[in-house]
């Protein structure tokens, strides 16, 4: 059955892709008619910027999802000028699970004219679960976790105007509310212990910098990235999570041969004072650490680094191969390579939805050390 639901997605993402590939034909444009768009041979050619894609997935942590996503894809010009900043999109998606999580959220990334703004962020409201395993480098087994189930209303937004060279400065700004917090067990003495164990508050602001140099945001061939922020978060409305939050993101591609790219990735989170549970820096998700569930390990300090070795393999087809590693601990001080790190890697398909902007809907499958499992089915690489 799991099988016979990731097949039915990747089908779905096969016609999808096929009726979106071969935007830049020399051939001209069809008209945007009802009869064009119900013919693939003439949609393919149709140069779509809003792509809608369906949902359907199935995990251990959500049951069967489906929904729908829509994706605006643009260039912003500059006046007067033929030139276009590098590719932007504005992503939304709307998805109900048969466990009865719904999720309305949105993803931004938008060079302005001439590339002197970029404007960066997610928003939402999800009705979500999660498994809780605790807080450290426990050694619970897979099996052995806390089903934690919440609201949430969040929004994290950065703003960068252009110093010169693809550097920028801006500032960034986080709030998060957690409420309606339950579990599906008890809470043991210890895990009443944690901050932010039944929901928070949290609004904070700082300074930040951007190098951006890639020369496709969706998924470079080429170039550097480097992201650092600094956030210190106050009290709301009688919370006492007060606390501060750094940031490192450091990312480079190397093009082995013209459709061949081997990218690294170093990210690092450390936070520092009253850290509620739900923002504690968490091991796992769909772009770092695949394989792991989202917050199988959480910690107030977090560093991992991965690698992708991204191939061609036939036309609007490419693969992937990847691995990383990630250590935790109460602070830099803490981690012990011995004890703390973890592993995890696993292999990928990539179909060419966007020639233009090399936008890709992506396909992974990963293994970790913990001896779990996680698949995947985004827009964009993971980095």
């Amino acid at each position: 059955m799991w099988l016979f639901k990731k097949g039915i997605f990747i089908v779905i993402i096969f016609l999808v892709v096929r009726s979106l590939n071969a935007q830049d034909s020399l051939r001209p444009e069809p008209k945007k008619t009802i009869r064009n768009f119900m013919n693939p041979d003439s949609l393919a050619l149709i140069n779509l910027k809003l792509v809608p894609v369906p949902i359907f997935t199935s995990s251990p942590e959500t049951g069967v999802r489906f929904g729908l996503a829509m994706e605006y894809l643009f260039n912003a010009k500059e006046k007067g000028k033929n030139k276009e900043a590098r590719g932007s999109f504005i992503y939304g998606q709307m998805t109900y699970s048969t466990k009865n999580q719904l999720d309305f959220s949105s993803t931004w990334q938008v060079f302005s004219s001439g590339e002197r703004f970029v404007f960066r962020g997610n928003a939402g409201f999800q009705r979500f679960n999660e498994r809780y395993w605790g807080v450290g480098n426990n050694g619970s087994k897979n099996e052995d976790y806390n089903n934690q189930f919440y609201n949430r209303v969040y929004l994290e937004s950065r703003v960068y105007k252009l110093l010169k060279r693809q550097n920028y400065f801006g500032i960034t700004l986080n709030f998060s509310n957690t409420y309606n917090l339950t579990y599906s067990k008890p809470l043991s003495a210890a895990d009443n212990q944690v901050l932010g164990i039944n929901g928070s508050k949290v609004l904070g602001m700082g300074p930040a910098f951007l190098h951006d140099s890639r020369d496709f945001p969706f998924s470079a061939q080429k170039g550097a990235y480097a992201e650092v922020y600094y956030q210190y978060h106050i009290p709301v409305l009688g919370d006492q999570f007060n606390y501060s939050e750094l940031m490192i993101d450091f990312r480079k591609y190397f093009p082995i041969t013209k459709l061949n790219i081997l990218a690294f990735q170093l990210m690092s989170r450390s936070t520092f004072g009253n850290v509620p549970l739900r923002e504690l820096p968490r091991l796992g998700s769909a772009t770092m650490m695949r394989g792991f569930f989202t917050g199988r390990v959480r910690d107030k300090s977090y560093t991992a680094v991965q690698s992708d070795f991204r191939f061609h393999i036939w036309k609007w087809i490419y693969g992937s191969a990847f691995g990383s590693a990630g250590i935790l601990g109460e602070s830099f001080s803490d981690y012990n390579p011995n004890n703390n790190m973890h592993y995890a890697g696993g292999i990928g398909l990539r179909f060419l939805a966007n020639k233009k902007n090399r936008i890709f809907i992506r396909v992974d499958y990963a293994r970790n050390s913990l001896a779990g499992s996680a698949f995947y089915i985004r827009l964009n690489e993971a980095f």
